[in-house]
């Protein structure tokens, strides 16, 4: 992978406001850059974070009035993936963003309810959802003996490792264990963001003019593939950076389409062969 030529880092720019009325705005963030002996996040990482949150708040009271902003909610859901040490670096991620929302919120002087995840009535009881439709490659987790395959090959993980997952060079072999692809990543991400789109639709239709963002904590295995095969449309062995902290937006307007947004430029989101999206996420 480091032979390739690097041409394109998604970053944190499209992690800004951008939606109107009866619209949902769908971000995918990369985690924050963490110790791989503890799990712990980087302080230096987390202050990032912390940064594009301001940023993000600035432009919510610069964008919107205060009507607006009394019709705008917020759900925060996250990979639960865990590192040796029990640190959930997507989950910590993810609050960082949410407690920030919630602080701006009391200072306006709005209800913390229009985070829906502190909504009483809702059954999130205050946490982040974690979703298993954001995880990181299944192949740490599942059991195939494709993880283990791979390491053995290249001597562990590293680069050569990463390259073979990543344009699936081992795709024969993936298939016979019943393993995970990046084209699968690929797929339960588009079916996540269908259900999404489901509801989002409903919740519009419960409260109409209102504005809704939708936080999604998650890895840079599914943001870069989803980039390049859904967004972009480049090959598997592009490589396609994603910065900590840094991510994507969809924005599904009021007829339900999608419009992605990727370092500040728009662009049609392809679902591809359209398949049944699971019910809950």
């Amino acid at each position: 992978m480091s032979d390739k030529e690097v041409s394109i880092t998604v970053d944190s720019t499209s992690i800004v406001p951008m939606i109107d009325k009866n619209q949902t705005q769908l971000i995918f963030q990369r985690h924050c850059n963490y110790d791989r002996k503890n799990g712990k996040l980087h302080p230096e990482s987390v202050e990032d974070q912390k940064s594009i949150m301001q940023s993000f708040i600035a432009d919510l009271k610069n964008s919107f009035s205060t009507e607006d902003l009394q019709n705008t909610y917020f759900l925060f859901t996250s990979s639960n993936t865990v590192s040796d040490n029990d640190f959930k670096r997507c989950i910590e991620t993810t609050n960082i963003a949410m407690e920030s929302i919630k602080q701006f919120l009391k200072e306006h002087h709005i209800s913390t309810s229009h985070i829906i995840n502190l909504n009483e009535d809702s059954n999130y009881n205050g946490q982040i959802h974690e979703s298993r439709q954001l995880v990181e490659p299944k192949m740490f987790t599942d059991r195939t003996g494709y993880y283990d395959f791979l390491s053995k090959k290249y001597n562990g993980i590293n680069v050569d490792f990463w390259t073979d997952f990543e344009e699936d060079l081992s795709k024969e072999k993936r298939e016979e264990l019943g393993a995970e692809g990046p084209e699968q990543i690929v797929e339960r991400a588009v079916c996540y963001i269908q259900i999404l789109q489901r509801y989002a639709s409903y919740f519009h239709k419960k409260y109409p003019n209102s504005r809704l963002v939708i936080w999604n904590g998650t890895h840079y295995d599914l943001i870069s593939p989803v980039v390049k095969q859904r967004i972009l449309h480049l090959e598997k062995s592009f490589w396609l950076k994603v910065d900590y902290c840094g991510g994507i937006s969809l924005v599904i307007d009021e007829l339900n389409g999608v419009i992605a947004n990727v370092n500040g430029a728009r662009y049609p989101f392809d679902f591809g062969e359209i398949k049944q999206p699971h019910r809950h996420f």
